[in-house]
């Protein structure tokens, strides 16, 4: 079978219903799943298995949404559903606090909950809809995705990162119809946790249902729709250019002038993303804005323990409160009219981070860093 017929236990293309391990949401979804929810029920079935992160803005910066936040804190406490205010982005909180453990069939109400699969659980986004029913029964129907199966062989440059990988992928995958179909990695997976969460995070970006990371669990012999693979010596590092995710080209021949990079997000921004921007930053000047947005408190605390946050700040980078920061384009550090933006973050379409005339660029933590001193985008195969 391939990884998602074995955890759902089912053959692709058959309708099941299956009990939910876990639920999640956040300050951006939670209303409408609370105006969906009480149209239909009236008690949350399970919420010792449901949790609500305040990640997408917050601190609350206006007082509309301020008092929406409100609304979600009072249905929170009359259905008993734990909360996490400041502790960060939900797909790595989730896994930092514990509460995957034991989870294989999870329900998220984000588009990157896939992000989850780097431990190699089904994980999906749905809606506002979708997962109000999903809180009301405990279950969700869905029906088995087929799989598309990437093989990695060997290793990444050194100058190269898990966001260039998947930036080829992507590529790879532009004219191919992923649509309600699943990602499943194997081979060479050698990669840390950091890392091996920026692939499943990524992977949502091919318009793909989920995406899972083998681990060396699964047998993955089943039928895939397709497969590819991919030599990791040969990905070089790349940049999405506007306005899309698959608009890719090498580094080597991009050549733009910057106004404004941001290093974090769901995608790249953990520790060992921001352990590789310390290297490349000790010492130096970012000579455009560079915002910094740590993806939890944990990584935060971690990077000022191993001095990290030090030396970004010194380098004149700002640190944010851990979340999302700018890159859903609500606070911190939105885009002007005219701007361009080089963002680790996994969307770059119109209006994304602030005014639909800027120009996002997306790239790997390590070509941030680089292109932040040098004010332009720069190939890290040039430089280091």
């Amino acid at each position: 079978m391939t990884i998602v017929e074995e955890i759902l236990r089912a053959k692709t293309g058959k309708a099941v219903i299956r009990n939910v391990d876990l639920i999640y949401a956040h300050d951006g979804t939670m209303p409408l799943i609370i105006e969906a929810f009480r149209r239909t029920f009236t008690r949350v079935r399970n919420p010792e298995r449901v949790f609500i992160f305040f990640d997408h803005v917050y601190p609350a910066p206006t007082v509309k949404v301020a008092n929406l936040q409100r609304e979600i804190r009072e249905f929170a406490r009359e259905q008993g559903i734990k909360i996490f205010e400041g502790y960060g982005i939900s797909h790595q909180v989730v896994p930092e606090e514990g509460l995957l453990d034991g989870a294989k069939i999870i329900v998220g109400a984000d588009s990157h909950t896939p992000t989850l699969g780097a431990f190699g659980v089904f994980a999906v986004g749905m809606g506002a809809t979708d997962t109000a029913i999903a809180l009301g029964l405990g279950k969700t129907w869905l029906k088995v995705p087929e799989s598309v199966r990437v093989n990695l062989e060997g290793r990444l440059s050194k100058n190269v990162m898990a966001m260039d990988l998947m930036l080829r992928l992507i590529n790879l995958l532009r004219d191919f119809d992923m649509n309600y179909k699943a990602l499943e990695f194997f081979g060479n997976l050698d990669f840390p946790i950091d890392e091996k969460m920026t692939i499943a995070n990524f992977s949502v970006e091919t318009n793909a249902k989920t995406a899972l990371l083998d681990n060396g669990i699964f047998e993955g012999d089943g039928n895939y729709l397709r497969e590819i693979t991919i030599e990791l010596g040969e990905v070089a590092p790349l940049v999405a250019l506007p306005h899309h995710p698959s608009n890719v080209e090498r580094a080597e021949v991009v050549t733009q002038k910057i106004d404004q990079v941001f290093i974090g997000s769901c995608t790249n921004g953990r520790l060992e993303h921001f352990r590789r921007v310390a290297e490349i930053l000790e010492g130096e000047k970012v000579s455009v804005r560079t915002f910094i947005g740590p993806a939890s408190r944990r990584i935060y605390f971690q990077m000022i323990e191993e001095g990290i946050a030090q030396i970004l700040s010194e380098a004149g980078a700002v640190i944010l409160p851990p979340g999302c920061g700018p890159c859903l384009g609500r606070h911190m550090g939105v885009a002007g009219d005219g701007e361009v933006i080089l963002s680790t973050t996994n969307r770059n379409f119109k209006g994304r981070m602030g005014s639909p005339n800027a120009e996002i660029y997306l790239a790997s933590p390590v070509t941030a860093a680089l292109s932040a001193i040098y004010g332009e985008i720069t190939n890290p195969e040039d430089v280091l």
